[in-house]
């Protein structure tokens, strides 16, 4: 390696502050110190990470490429120390958690309650940015277990079946559709439709109800917060076709109604995710099927 991980510091602080002074204050030396040692990097590279544009710093093309790898490596050493540090102080093993798609977490006290029981051994740390990227963040560290709902055939990846859910339509209690037993796509033609993904996620409702339908709601609106979308509906703004188990406790609260999807409804399968490469004993895999068995 050309670089020492001072170097990689140095460019995550300056892609995040922008300017050599605040990456400077960041990392705690002076201006003129970071000057030398990004001189010193850019000298064993032979070529530029950043360009000068006024104050700010601009990255290169190449220097690009080094800032995305030094954003991804610096937070995962720092990951690795703190873990070695609660496991060498308390004897726990820390597991990232994260849930998939929904931001749906009423289950999770009464999981951790058995959890504590069961495996005392191992702390769980909730990561809401794999929401979003799930997969990404599986990957490259920043989480050890997503729950999922759906499944892609992901290389590098397995999934442990941990229960059978349904896509049903969420509406407000009033609405003219919560009177229905079920609903036809064509039923969605004039609704203010809201989706929490821009993309269309295989094997959710649009692949597998709307889009075959041919039928297009009257207005799609992204709301990428489950919560907000309940909210939202239970206000009367729209309706959106979602996960049974995720508003449970709307449906408890008796705030939203819920209907089937379909004739035969859309059935929905909810999997652990964990990376290939975690042994049989980890305790990814023991989170995961302790998920299993407790669902």
């Amino acid at each position: 390696m050309r670089l020492d991980i001072r170097h990689w510091e140095m460019l995550k602080a300056i892609n995040e502050s922008g300017t050599l002074r605040q990456a400077a204050y960041v990392l705690g030396i002076t201006q003129s110190a970071l000057s030398h040692r990004l001189a010193e990097a850019e000298r064993r590279l032979g070529g530029l990470l950043f360009e000068r544009e006024g104050r700010k710093l601009k990255e290169t093309s190449a220097g690009r490429a080094m800032t995305q790898t030094a954003n991804q490596i610096i937070p995962a050493l720092q990951r690795a120390e703190f873990d070695f540090q609660q496991m060498a102080d308390n004897k726990m093993t820390v597991v990232r958690f994260g849930v998939a798609a929904y931001s749906c977490y009423h289950w999770l006290p009464s999981f951790l309650n058995i959890m504590t029981k069961k495996e005392p051994g191992i702390k769980l740390e909730l990561v809401a940015s794999a929401t979003q990227n799930p997969l990404q963040n599986l990957q490259d560290g920043t989480v050890d277990v997503v729950l999922a709902p759906g499944h892609l055939a992901v290389p590098g990846i397995d999934y442990i079946p941990v229960f059978q859910d349904e896509l049903v339509l969420v509406t407000h209690l009033n609405h003219k559709l919560a009177a229905k037993s079920f609903i036809e796509a064509t039923d969605l033609e004039n609704q203010d439709y809201l989706t929490y993904s821009k993309s269309a996620q295989p094997g959710f409702e649009y692949e597998r109800f709307i889009r075959p339908s041919g039928v297009v709601p009257h207005l799609v609106t992204v709301v990428e917060v489950t919560d907000a979308i309940i909210e939202l509906i239970a206000a009367g703004f729209g309706v959106s076709i979602l996960s049974r188990w995720a508003v449970h406790s709307a449906i408890k609260n008796e705030s939203v109604a819920v209907i089937q999807v379909g004739k035969d409804g859309l059935d929905l399968g909810w999997s652990a995710l964990v990376r290939e490469s975690e042994p049989p004993q980890s305790a990814a895999r023991t989170l995961s099927n302790q998920l299993a068995e407790w669902f």
